[in-house]
């Protein structure tokens, strides 16, 4: 029979031993270097420190020549959309604001690449609480709406879009929509003009496919003057479209003209 050879168990030790002892010596020297960069350094090399500058929203040569006035020098890091700080310009830096450096470190800048632009979905033949959905989950809104008549689009839906699908815009930019309000032949819903400035009934009347019709004034000191005190027909009852729609108006009850008054004179 072979004997087990009685160095193998001690070798293997022995090995383990030398890489215990070498990774402590690694993590010395790290601990070392950590200790004479922070706290031996300062007071052996005599180097100033000095405030880091505020650089966001400067260009890029502007940054740069604020640092190298303050002896500091510029790096360029990553660049990120911003909806407000132009293309170029400083979005963040490190080390921040404030902070104390070194003369000669070089301050890594983030660099703006401006707005970001969203895809404007398509919304025709959806709900407009649909066509709400998507657009803001694409940070768009909705704009202007009004009411057109389809044939082959139902009442409520999406006949229209502008801009239209596809496009890029800024972040909130608003998309204006055209509903369908059903056939043309169906009678439609008139839309509630009371309270309005006269400035805004037509364009209303347009955006519900109706038309002005004749107008009346009436005094009403409590209204401002061109404020839609009655329409016919109300805002309860549907007609055809381009009908008209008739307004009385509020206006001011002007003072009597002193040439009416009775002076009083003798005859």
């Amino acid at each position: 029979l072979r004997r087990a050879h009685p160095q193998g168990p001690i070798l293997t030790k022995l090995l383990r031993q030398l890489a215990l002892l070498a990774s402590a010596a690694l993590l010395a020297g790290i601990l070392f270097m950590i200790l004479l960069d922070a706290v031996i350094m300062p007071y052996v090399v005599d180097v100033p420190s000095i405030r880091v500058p505020n650089l966001q929203g400067l260009s890029e040569p502007k940054a740069a020549i604020r640092l190298e006035k303050s002896g500091l020098g510029l790096a360029i890091g990553d660049s990120l959309p911003h909806e407000t700080i132009p293309i170029d310009a400083v979005v963040d830096q490190d080390p921040a604001v404030g902070h104390r450096v070194k003369r000669g470190r070089r301050i890594v800048v983030v660099l703006s690449k401006g707005p970001r632009y969203y895809e404007v979905p398509d919304v025709q033949r959806v709900s407009l609480r649909e066509a709400r959905l998507q657009l803001e989950g694409n940070q768009l809104r909705i704009g202007q709406t009004r009411y057109q008549s389809s044939a082959s689009i139902p009442a409520g839906a999406i006949v229209g879009q502008s801009p239209a699908s596809g496009v890029q815009l800024a972040r909130g930019s608003a998309i204006d929509l055209q509903i369908s309000s059903g056939p043309p032949d169906i009678p439609k819903r008139v839309p509630n003009l009371i309270g309005l400035a006269i400035e805004v009934v037509e364009d209303s009347l347009r955006k519900y496919e109706m038309r002005l019709g004749a107008i009346e004034n009436r005094i009403d000191n409590q209204q401002p003057v061109g404020t839609v005190l009655a329409q016919d027909p109300d805002h309860q009852q549907r007609v055809r479209r381009q009908s008209r729609i008739d307004l009385v108006l509020s206006v001011e009850e002007l003072p009597p003209d002193a040439d009416d008054l009775d002076t009083g004179a003798a005859p």
